[in-house]
């Protein structure tokens, strides 16, 4: 059994994971979400004081690449671990791990880079200190107590376009629409779904996106989750077909790429995989309350909901069965749209945290996924 909990993270992603080994309960951290490089983001801090300090331990803590919204609440885990804190292993490809350090970067990577170098946590261990990355051969698995990790994300290409993008990354944000994607209408019906999936592609090409670290988690129960962080689909799709030869990997749950943008969730990889639980980690984005009132996209994008339901759902036009469940951390506009009634008939449920909360759990048990208790 997995249990995720994607906690409040408002734009970011922030994700504890824990799972069964025999009688002992394993986890691991993949991202900080967005926050203070001096203190502990809300979520994550809430979720430590929930967690006795002598059960602390974490297998696996992974910064996925160095977007503010993933690495910031990290920081302060590092440089200040709460009491009781013990990393077995950290996951994190450096500046240094894409060619010799003669460059600046983001500093927020250079700070956890400079906390890592400290040497109090073991870092890419895995790799003997090398990059976290697929090789040429096909994507490498990592065994954990009583999980196993497959690598798909980044390869070494991406990787070198991080580093020749590096030297641009500053902590300043650009305006600029990097979401995708068009405004969700107020209502959806499946001509209309159609025409979404059917709008052109336009990949995402930012290099930090694409050094993301994403693989899969398998149990022995059989439960398999695909935590993608933000990564490019195109690299998702030639490491699954490495593992299956084909589309259709059977897959419980996939944590959605890049918070469900238009950019990175593409009819390719919905068919390479056969998934009918996704889970989203967004508020909707950066301003998505400035976007929502004038008309403009935010996450998760209605093309990648689109291409998730036409890739689930029956030939069909009116069948009322559900077939698709989307798992969203936050209740804001920006995600409480999809659940309104003319998806529900296309085959869409929607899970949303508890009333007054922020922050969701659920567990895969066998492969099934439902609500984690408490929820």
């Amino acid at each position: 059994m997995i249990t995720i909990e994607a906690l409040p993270a408002a734009h970011g992603d922030c994700l504890w994971v824990e799972w069964d080994d025999g009688p002992h309960q394993r986890r691991m951290l993949i991202d900080g979400g967005p926050g203070s490089t001096r203190s502990l983001p809300v979520g994550l801090a809430a979720r430590f004081a929930r967690q006795p300090e002598d059960q602390r331990e974490f297998e696996l803590v992974v910064c996925s690449h160095i977007d503010d919204d993933h690495i910031v609440g990290l920081l302060p885990l590092l440089t200040a671990p709460p009491k009781g804190l013990h990393v077995c292993e950290v996951w994190f490809n450096a500046l240094e791990h894409t060619g010799p350090w003669d460059t600046l970067g983001v500093r927020s990577a250079e700070r956890l880079t400079q906390v890592l170098h400290e040497g109090r946590f073991p870092w890419n261990t895995d790799t003997g200190g090398g990059p976290i990355v697929v090789p040429e051969k096909g994507p490498p698995t990592f065994p954990l107590r009583g999980l196993t990790l497959t690598l798909l994300s980044p390869r070494y290409k991406q990787l070198t376009a991080l580093r020749t993008d590096w030297h641009k990354k500053t902590a300043v944000r650009s305006e600029r629409d990097v979401l995708g994607g068009s405004a969700v209408p107020t209502a959806f019906d499946m001509r209309y779904l159609r025409e979404l999936a059917a709008r052109p592609y336009e990949a995402d090409r930012t290099a930090a996106n694409g050094s993301s670290i994403a693989f899969l988690a398998e149990h022995p129960d059989g439960s398999r989750v695909l935590f993608a962080a933000d990564a490019h689909a195109d690299v998702l799709v030639q490491s699954l077909h490495r593992l299956w030869h084909g589309n259709g990997y059977p897959v419980s749950l996939v944590k959605a790429p890049h918070h469900g943008s238009a950019h990175n969730v593409s009819a390719g990889l919905v068919a390479a995989v056969a998934c009918g639980d996704w889970l989203f980690s967004t508020n909707g984005g950066r301003g998505h309350g400035a976007r929502t009132r004038a008309g403009l996209s935010t996450h998760p994008t209605p093309e990648a909901v689109a291409r998730i339901l036409l890739r689930n759902g029956p030939a069909e036009d009116d069948s009322r069965e559900p077939h698709t469940t989307f798992w969203f951390n936050h209740l804001t506009p920006s995600t409480e749209r999809y659940a309104h009634p003319s998806l529900a008939t296309l085959g869409l449920r929607t899970e949303y945290p508890k009333p007054g909360t922020d922050g969701i759990r659920v567990t895969v048990s066998e492969g099934r996924v439902v609500r984690g208790d408490g929820d």
